[in-house]
C-alpha cells in the first residue's frame, strides 16, 4: 500500500494549475513520490493508494474527485510517454536508415579506391572510412535495441497506477498524534 498523509487537499494538486480539481495536474512532488513508490515494486503486485486526510477534507465527493484527478493526470502522463515512445522509435527507424545509406557510401568509397595502388595513405583512408560507417551505425542501433525499454517501463508504471484502487481514509486527532512515520513526499506532502 502506497500511503500519502496529508494536511488538505491542496497539498495534492499544483496551485498553479487553474483547472478544477478533478482536471489539475498533481504537485511534482506528490506525482514522483507516488510513481517512485510503484516502480519499488514487481508491476505484477497488486499496490492501492491510500490518501489520508483531516476529517474536514472527506466526503464522497471529495473521494471521487480525487480518484478522478489522479488517474486524469497519470492518464495524460501515459499519453504523454506513447507519444515519446513513437517518436523514439520513428527517429530511431529514420536515424538507421540515414546511417545504412552512409555505411554504404562508406564501403562503396573503399571499394573504389582498392583499384589505386596500395599505399599507407590509402590503407589509412580506407580503414578510417569503414570505422566512420560502423560509428555512425552505434546511435541507431542502441536507439532501436535499447533506447526505448526506459519509456516503456515508464509507460507501464503510469499504467499501473491508473489501475490502482484508490481509497481516502479519515485521520482523527488522536490518530495524528500517535501518527510516528509519515511516509510522505519532500516539499509539503
Amino acid at each position: 500500500m502506497i500511503e500519502l498523509e496529508l494536511d488538505g487537499l491542496e497539498q495534492l494538486s499544483n496551485s498553479f494549475d487553474p483547472a478544477p480539481f478533478n482536471e489539475k495536474e498533481l504537485n511534482q512532488d506528490a506525482e514522483e513520490y507516488i510513481y517512485n513508490a510503484v516502480d519499488e515494486f514487481p508491476l505484477k503486485k497488486p499496490l492501492e493508494i491510500m490518501i489520508h486526510l483531516p476529517p474536514s477534507e472527506v466526503s464522497t465527493e471529495i473521494e471521487v474527485n480525487l480518484t478522478k484527478a489522479i488517474r486524469n493526470h497519470f492518464s495524460y502522463k501515459n499519453l504523454l510517454t506513447e507519444i515519446e515512445l513513437r517518436r523514439i522509435l520513428y527517429q530511431g527507424r529514420t536515424n538507421f536508415l540515414i546511417a545504412l545509406i552512409f555505411l554504404f557510401l562508406c564501403l562503396l568509397t573503399i571499394r573504389l579506391l582498392s583499384t589505386f595502388e596500395e599505399s599507407l595513405m590509402k590503407s589509412l583512408f580506407s580503414e578510417g572510412l569503414l570505422i566512420i560507417g560502423w560509428v555512425a551505425m552505434w546511435e541507431p542501433i542502441n536507439t532501436l535495441l535499447y533506447g526505448w525499454w526506459p519509456i516503456v517501463h515508464k509507460r507501464n508504471i503510469y499504467q499501473k497506477i491508473i489501475d490502482m484502487d484508490i481509497s481516502i481514509r479519515m485521520v482523527s486527532q488522536a490518530e495524528e498524534n500517535i501518527y510516528h512515520y509519515r511516509v510522505t513526499p519532500k516539499k509539503g506532502l
